[in-house]
């Protein structure tokens, strides 16, 4: 049942003729439907997942079939006793999971981030945190063409209680490693420069050690290099939170300023279009008090802007397009004044978002993010972490916006909603193209410019036959290529090839909007 907004302003149109008991009854009609109606758009799919705390959670593709499958590390209970155990589940369509074993080890109090550290067109894994032995791990697991992970030669100066990323810090088309947290000597701040073939050397910067935080890659002035975002406790005991910006042979101590966190997290998007990466904070301000904070990039710094958050502390955060109406929603938990709390903020525009109600659990001490794992082309959830009760969970939720608009119809007036159809059965994807993007000086002219790279669709078996030929071809024809600042190789699966053309030109466009230069790559 859908009661239409158009109905109920008919209902309304001369209150003077009804009964004043029935005009308060039809304007709690209204309220209801348009406060409440809407609010569980997110459903539990009940997928089997091990609930965990202190932990790490992803969407990633292990297997390389065209779905994202997922990845859990933390702490659990299994019959009373606790444990510590990575948890890697493969995506079997169909709302359904399977718990696979992959090779990587079990931990937690640590993170974890993807990338191509080799650049063989598979995702390795970067790894921080507590192993089950007690001993603390930083490390990288090389993904393989089967889908599993192996152990690599690289050891990073071991933490827990911080976090890892991937970014290309100095340019040269490889991914670097920023890292922070509890050293076994102290609390440090890391950056690693790839030098190919797993072999990484530690970068002289003066970096502020963090624990109880993270660290993390931004170009906030679109200049072509990553800056590094800090927040947590530093060495002396005090919290911060600061940005040191990328000077190619330096990083220095940006005059923005943001409130001090720890038990932080943060999350980046370009919440209002304008072309830059703005920033959410959240964390446990010196105060004491949860504290999630919106701040607007302006190229030169930020500016801090009320977003209406929740606040909260010790949970994450994480940008996406949830609603498909070209701006980026997020997905805010963690601890508040009142509890744990799991919210989807709508993005209204001008700097105003809308808790949806979505029905997701609350839950602190939590991880998550946005992604399609039933590739129909809206963002679901997943998310991990504690409940009130200490009691913990990894649940997925499937996005029902779209398949809730689709009924919003009306006999009285036409809508763009109508013309939205369920979302029917999924196929299995055999229609496939490939794509990449790079800001580089990609023809050696002196000058570095946005460039997106395009494949053709293609019928294939599997999805990276057609993604390790697509990084063959770009080696080929543009030698710089892996001297570029080239980020990962993406691709998308469609049952159909209209369905796949369609999406093909549509990314086209959106690049092209955005000043990227388009180069097919064609066989």
């Amino acid at each position: 049942m859908f009661l239409s907004f158009n109905k109920i302003v008919i209902l309304l149109k001369k209150p003077s003729a009804m009964p004043a008991l029935k005009r308060i009854f039809l304007f709690f009609v209204f309220v209801f439907f348009t406060h409440t109606f809407k609010a569980q758009t997110f459903t539990d799919i009940k997928a089997g997942l091990t609930g965990v705390a202190e932990s790490s959670s992803c969407w990633m593709d292990t297997d390389r079939d065209g779905d994202p499958d997922i990845l859990v590390a933390g702490e659990f209970y299994q019959t009373s006793q606790p444990g510590i155990s990575t948890r890697h589940y493969s995506n079997l369509r169909n709302d359904q999971f399977r718990l696979t074993g992959k090779g990587l080890p079990d931990f937690y109090r640590g993170d974890f981030s993807i990338g191509d550290a080799d650049l063989d067109g598979i995702n390795d894994m970067a790894i921080v945190g507590e192993a089950a032995n007690g001993k603390r791990l930083a490390t990288i697991y090389k993904g393989t063409a089967s889908g599993n992970f192996v152990p690599t030669k690289v050891r990073f100066m071991a933490v827990r209680d911080g976090s890892i990323d991937f970014g290309d810090v100095d340019g040269d088309g490889d991914l670097d490693i920023l890292l922070c947290g509890e050293h076994e000597s102290g609390v440090i701040t890391v950056v690693y420069l790839n030098n190919r073939n797993f072999n990484f050397q530690e970068m002289t910067i003066a970096l502020p050690g963090l624990r109880r935080g993270v660290a993390r890659w931004s170009d906030f002035n679109l200049d072509g290099l990553p800056d590094i975002f800090l927040c947590g406790i530093s060495s002396t005991g005090g919290l911060i939170s600061q940005l040191f910006q990328n000077h190619g042979s330096s990083f220095r101590k940006h005059s923005a300023v943001f409130t001090p966190l720890k038990n932080c997290n943060m999350a980046f998007g370009d919440m209002d279009n304008d072309g830059d990466d703005d920033v959410v904070f959240l964390g446990e301000t010196a105060a004491g008090a949860h504290l999630t904070q919106l701040y607007r990039n302006n190229r030169n710094g930020f500016t801090a802007v009320n977003g209406g958050f929740v606040h909260v502390s010790d949970g994450f955060a994480d940008w996406g397009d949830m609603d498909l109406d070209g701006d980026l929603d997020l997905l805010l938990s963690g601890m508040s004044a009142n509890g744990p709390v799991s919210r989807i903020y709508s993005n209204e525009r001008n700097n105003r978002f809308r808790d949806i109600r979505a029905g997701i659990i609350p839950l602190y001490n939590s991880s998550g993010e946005w992604g399609d794992y039933d590739l129909d082309g809206d963002l679901d959830v997943l998310i991990a972490g504690l409940s009130v009760n200490q009691d913990m969970f990894a649940r997925i939720y499937n996005n029902g916006v779209i398949s809730i608009k689709a009924g919003a119809k009306t006999k009285t007036q036409s809508s763009n909603w109508e013309t939205i159809s369920p979302v029917p059965t999924r196929q299995e994807p055999i229609y496939y193209y490939v794509y990449s993007s790079s800001y580089s000086d990609l023809y050696k002219t002196g000058k570095k410019s946005y460039y997106v790279f395009m494949s053709p669709v293609k019928r294939f078996p599997k999805d990276y036959v057609l993604e390790e030929k697509f990084q063959s071809l770009l080696i080929e024809s543009f030698p710089n290529w892996p001297r570029t600042d080239q980020g990962n190789i993406v691709q998308n699966g469609f049952a159909t090839k209209t369905e796949a053309e369609k999406s093909r030109a549509r990314m086209i466009h959106e690049y092209q909007t955005k000043g990227f230069k388009l180069i097919e790559i064609n066989w």
